[in-house]
């Protein structure tokens, strides 16, 4: 399956994988601070491990961090 996951294209996904599986597969924790965007909506994080991903899909990770 292809998707691009921060602005990478790639097709080594596995059909129905989930926005957890993702995570796991890249090695990414999902920290508080961690906000995903499928196609432009952004996902609760309390369904990470139920939303598919589709081909074609287009993911974000963005970092949101306070500062001063």
């Amino acid at each position: 399956m292809r998707l691009k996951v921060d602005s990478c294209l790639s097709n080594e996904y596995e059909e129905g994988i989930t926005i957890q599986g993702l995570l796991d597969y890249k090695h990414v924790e999902a920290v508080p601070w961690l906000v995903i965007s499928v196609n432009g909506v952004f996902i609760p994080r309390n369904k990470f491990k139920e939303h598919v991903l589709n081909d074609g899909d287009v993911i974000e990770l963005i970092y949101v961090r306070g500062g001063g």
